[in-house]
């Protein structure tokens, strides 16, 4: 099956397999991180996984431009931190030199005025992945409005759903949605695989929702308000990073909700659009809290759309109409 992945999806699923294993490289240490001027956290895996998928795509003549999350700016100021990335680059880019390096960070630090374009996060869950928690490498290309596809590497993720995300499995999971065909899961290490279904399953009790670990992410007492409002059982799986769409996207949750904290929040497009393209090849809803699709044509973010639903087809309308209802 991975052989009749189209050249570019396998290129991309190539790109997140090598970043991974730098992510996995750096973790196997001390690591340490940076504060940027959102008061985020950066390490030198999120520098170097950017270089090493940058440089996979460029290497397989499939890359045209790239919107990453990293710039270079702070490494060119910072000798020692640079050396650092250019370490962690090595365990998958063996020949690269500082310059090399820099210069992939940099050129997927370009801001297109419209798509098409890859997105990529080189570590979703940056606060997971100091917690050696879960944590994912995202890359997807748009087109349009749409993420036509998408690959999402989690190191931490178990491939048994049944498995719960506060589990961290060194077996990890890798997740591809081509332009066509249904999703597949793929070990990350073993040459296990498995194609995901096109279409949701039918909905069990409790409803299994899944929603940020970091309260600055979204309002958790309102999540609970709109579930208590359904009337069904339910248990929630707080969980760092995309992986959240991979879980809703293999029926280990049948929701997926954000409620955002900071009511003039915009979304970036790195953050949702490998999610997005993965989650909806399985049959799944994915709107905002107003139920309008996202709209990734512009690398500035989803200036159109606020909160994140992806849910279960049959749990889309009730979840809508309770947010509407100010539940």
């Amino acid at each position: 099956m991975i052989d009749a992945l189209e050249p570019t999806t396998a290129a991309a699923l190539a790109a997140v397999r090598a970043a991974c294993r730098v992510c996995r490289a750096v973790a196997s240490g001390a690591i340490e991180a940076v504060i940027k001027a959102d008061d985020s956290p950066v390490t030198i895996a999120d520098f170097a996984a950017q270089a090493v998928v940058l440089h996979e795509l460029q290497r397989a003549g499939a890359l045209t431009q790239l919107v990453g999350e990293e710039s270079a700016t702070e490494l060119r100021r910072d000798g020692r931190l640079a050396q650092a990335v250019l370490a962690a680059a090595r365990v998958a880019w063996t020949d690269a030199t500082v310059d090399d390096v820099l210069d992939a960070i940099d050129a997927g630090a370009q801001r297109p005025a419209a798509a098409p374009y890859w997105t990529l996060d080189p570590i979703d869950g940056t606060k997971g992945f100091l917690r050696r928690g879960q944590y994912a490498v995202c890359l997807a290309e748009v087109e349009g409005t749409t993420a036509v596809r998408g690959v999402m590497g989690c190191p931490n993720l178990a491939p048994d759903p049944s498995i719960p995300p506060d589990v961290v499995d060194a077996g990890g999971t890798l997740f591809v949605a081509d332009r066509e065909g249904p999703a597949l899961q793929l070990g990350l290490d073993d040459g296990s695989m498995l194609a995901l279904p096109t279409v949701a399953a039918a909905l069990s009790e409790p409803v299994l929702v899944t929603h940020s670990v970091e309260s600055g992410h979204t309002r958790v007492e309102g999540v609970a308000r709109v579930l208590a409002s359904l009337g069904r059982a339910h248990r929630t799986m707080p969980c760092d990073s995309q992986a959240k769409y991979a879980m809703v996207a293999r029926g280990q949750a049948h929701a997926y909700l954000r409620i955002p904290t900071n009511p003039e929040r915009v979304e970036m497009v790195w953050d949702h659009a490998a999610g997005v393209a993965l989650a909806t090849r399985t049959g799944m809803c994915v709107t905002d809290l107003r139920g309008r699709p996202f709209d990734f044509h512009s690398p500035a973010g989803l200036r159109d759309n606020f909160g994140i639903l992806c849910v279960h087809p049959e749990l889309h309308a009730p979840l809508l109409a309770a947010l509407a209802a100010g539940a």
